[in-house]
């Protein structure tokens, strides 16, 4: 699989700019997306960055999949209006690939967007953590049995850039309200993923209404 990721930052930085930012990817890139072949899998807002920053992940089979999608779009009316609407309502956007790192399988992902179809799960985590190098192979066999116990639903690598990065995306319900102990499975599991890689962000996204991954 492959994933492009698009990051847009709303013109105006206000609840209208994001309102009318749904409104038009509900018109315009939702219809599209199945004529061009790209399969949106989450639309996502978040308030860390910038205010009401929308992430949108674009999921392909492969290279080729992707390839086929810039010749479809670059041919079709609709997504022509979608990209113009791009200028007018995020001017200032950015994009990158990224590729299955290799400890959650996809299969997780589609789960989870299937099961979302009938119980909505509004809240998700961006875990972008920093890998010492040398050290990859035991921190995603770390990933690989943690996804099992907790709800780490992805985990991506980009492809190109820095090779020391990882994004996993944590199935997050409901935020805490207070702090909690962690319990045993979980401390051992934290000092281990720490010992491989020490720096890690995370990211509290929304779950937009048109997005298959609520």
């Amino acid at each position: 699989m492959i994933y492009l990721e698009e990051t847009l930052n709303l013109k105006g930085a206000s609840p209208e700019a994001v309102d009318d930012f749904i409104a038009f990817a509900q018109e315009t890139l939702v219809p599209v997306c199945k004529d061009v072949g790209a399969r949106l899998i989450a639309a996502w807002m978040s308030n860390e960055e910038w205010y009401g920053q929308i992430k949108q992940f674009f999921e392909f089979d492969d290279l080729d999949g992707l390839k086929t999608f810039r010749i479809n779009a670059s041919q079709n009316k609709t997504w022509g209006v979608y990209s113009a609407g791009l200028e007018e309502h995020a001017p200032v956007r950015r994009t990158r690939l990224l590729e299955p790192a290799g400890a959650v399988p996809p299969e997780v992902l589609h789960q989870v967007i299937t099961e979302s179809r009938q119980s909505p799960n509004f809240g998700y985590t961006l875990a972008t953590l920093e890998v010492i190098d040398g050290k990859m192979d035991a921190f995603l066999a770390d990933v690989a049995v943690g996804h099992k116990r907790f709800p780490i639903i992805a985990c991506w690598r980009p492809i190109g850039g820095n090779p020391t990065e990882v994004i996993d995306v944590w199935k997050t319900p409901e935020p805490v309200k207070a702090y909690q102990p962690a319990d045993n499975f979980r401390k051992k599991f934290m000092r281990s993923v720490r010992a491989t890689a020490p720096k890690e962000r995370l990211v509290r996204m929304l779950a937009l209404p048109y997005s298959p991954l609520l």
